[in-house]
C-alpha cells in the first residue's frame, strides 16, 4: 500500500500537515528575524509584550503556551542581548 491508500500513511496525517506547515513557517520566518537576532520565538514574546507589556512571566507564559522552563532560559537570552 502507499501512503495515498491508507488512512495510516503520512500524507493522509493532518498532524503531518500541520507540522510541515509550521516548520515552513518557522523556516520564513528564520530568514527575516536572523538580520535582527531574534529566533521565532523570541519574536512571538516580543509580539505580545509590545500589545501588552508589562507582563510577569507567567502571563506571557500562558499567551504564548509556553511553561516557564521554557520560557524563563529564553527571556534570560533576551535580556542579555539587550531586548
Amino acid at each position: 500500500m502507499t501512503d495515498q491508500t491508507t488512512p495510516l500513511g503520512l500524507d493522509q496525517q493532518l498532524c503531518f500537515a500541520l507540522y510541515a506547515a509550521s516548520n515552513a513557517m518557522t523556516r520564513l520566518y528564520r530568514d527575516l528575524l536572523e538580520p535582527l537576532g531574534l529566533t521565532y520565538p523570541q519574536y512571538l514574546a516580543m509580539l505580545v509584550l509590545w500589545e501588552q507589556a508589562p507582563l510577569n512571566v507567567k502571563t506571557l507564559g500562558e499567551r504564548l503556551q509556553l511553561d516557564s522552563g521554557t520560557l524563563t532560559p529564553m527571556l534570560k537570552r533576551m535580556e542579555q542581548a539587550g531586548l
